[in-house]
């Protein structure tokens, strides 16, 4: 069984609660342990499904399947706080990824320093490594003041290494194996995970050039949407 606490608002009370069984079925929300939606069908959920709350905003609840399934809660049309789809979560995710690749890299090109045996001959290929590790570990820095470069950065260089490793892979008298689609599934990954964060860091530049009041959603009972019983 799954669950999710999300705040209403930046800083607020986790008062909305999530739950859903295997597969997304029996989706149900509540807000301050009060009901207040449900969805069985998961097949509704990837069309979306909207509940309008006490205070009258509509809730926005759906699955997306993009490389990973995510599920997305907006509030009027804006993602909660630390949602799948919040831009400052996917900055702080970006950030992780490059941290991440930082540390695995440093930490790969020190346990082949060890083991190696001819250390003059793959010393520079380590050195390499140690570098592309330090600059990813800069790009991830960067991107933790939800710098907009960083992520194009790193894309690129990622871009770079990836065409030049799997250019030799192809070339290579093994060819491709299993081995070789997991890498590139894995790349795939990292960067989506980019890509959703570089778009993180457009929207938090957005929201603030264009003050606080694009950063929360409008709460006006005029507003109206149809409220979904599951």
């Amino acid at each position: 069984m799954g669950v999710l606490k999300l705040a209403l608002e930046e800083g607020g009370p986790r008062n909305l609660e999530l739950f859903w069984g295997a597969g997304w079925r029996d989706l149900r929300i509540e807000l301050d342990d009060q009901p207040v939606g449900s969805v069985e069908d998961p097949l509704q959920l990837e069309q979306g499904v909207e509940f309008t709350l006490p205070d009258g905003s509509v809730l926005h609840v759906q699955i997306v399947h993009v490389v990973a399934t995510e599920l997305r809660v907006k509030r009027d049309g804006v993602p909660l706080p630390d949602s799948a789809s919040d831009p400052g979560s996917l900055v702080r995710s970006a950030t992780y990824m490059l941290y991440g690749m930082a540390a695995f890299t440093t930490a790969a090109v020190m346990v082949l320093f060890v083991v190696t045996n001819d250390v003059e001959k793959t010393l520079p290929g380590l050195l390499l490594n140690l570098i592309y590790g330090g600059v990813v570990a800069v790009l991830g820095f960067f991107m933790f003041k939800r710098s907009r470069v960083a992520p194009l950065v790193a894309i690129l260089i990622l871009s770079a290494d990836t065409l030049y490793t799997a250019f030799m892979k192809l070339t290579s008298p093994k060819g491709v194996g299993l081995s070789t689609m997991t890498w590139l599934v894995i790349r795939v990954f990292i960067f989506s995970v980019l890509v959703k964060g570089f778009l993180g860091a457009m929207e938090l530049a957005r929201r603030e050039k264009q003050g606080p009041a694009a950063a929360g959603p409008a709460t006006s009972p005029s507003l109206h949407a149809e409220t979904g019983t599951g």
